[in-house]
């Protein structure tokens, strides 16, 4: 079934930012016409080392493509700048109270996984059932259900050890493309509340892997 889900950005000084994001039934991004694409959304710029993507077929990143009118938003603005956060979903409405670079790291997070880019599909799951916000304990929560979910339900192992290499493979992956996508805007921004948005996602990509058995620990304690 589609889905739309909004996000609505309110400050003290200066417009609001609103985006209100389409999903099919398997929610991939629908994307909006671009009628002039910015250079630093061209694949060949700062392409991942690891992307199997040819510029042939696709000219443009997917990923950078759906971010463009976010970062043509907040190009310009500090990464500590207060905001009153929204997000609308089918089902119910968050709000916060929060810097910038919060709301848009959960709304970078969902568009990322959702816009086609091989090495974060495997993500587009948890952008179906999004929460915003979340933090460091409900995202280890979220995707490694996801990872043993997905196990399951195409018939692979579900033994604990090769859900964990599997999972520390997928953040390698995540972890390179968050890299790359900080040089790309670091390119066009001169602010940094993208920037830094794209840095504190990748701080939960650097940290999964590095810390995986104390997390299954911390978990293993709250089914005690």
């Amino acid at each position: 079934m589609a889905r739309s889900i909004s996000y609505n950005f309110e400050f003290k000084d200066g417009a609001p930012w609103n985006y209100v994001l389409e999903f099919d039934d398997q929610n991939v991004y629908v994307s909006k016409a671009d009628d002039a694409p910015k250079p630093w959304t061209h694949l060949d710029f700062h392409k991942c080392g690891h992307c199997p993507l040819n510029s042939t077929t696709s000219p443009q990143c997917p990923v950078a493509k759906n971010l463009n009118k976010i970062v043509e938003d907040s190009k310009g603005t500090l990464s500590i700048t207060k905001a009153k956060v929204t997000v609308v979903t089918p089902e119910r409405t968050y709000s916060k109270e929060c810097a910038t670079q919060d709301g848009l790291r959960s709304l970078f997070g969902m568009v990322m996984a959702s816009s086609g880019c091989p090495r974060l599909d495997w993500l587009r799951p948890l952008a179906r059932f999004h929460l915003p916000f979340a933090d460091v304990d409900e995202t280890l929560f979220r995707v490694l259900s996801l990872q043993l979910v997905e196990d399951y339900l195409l018939g692979k192992s579900s033994e604990k050890n090769a859900a964990a290499t599997h999972l520390e493979k997928r953040y390698r992956d995540v972890e390179r493309v968050n890299h790359t996508f900080i040089e790309r805007i670091r390119s066009y921004c001169k602010a940094d509340a993208d920037k830094n948005a794209i840095a504190a996602l990748d701080v939960y990509a650097q940290l999964f892997p590095f810390h995986l058995e104390d997390n299954f620990r911390a978990l293993r304690e709250l089914f005690k």
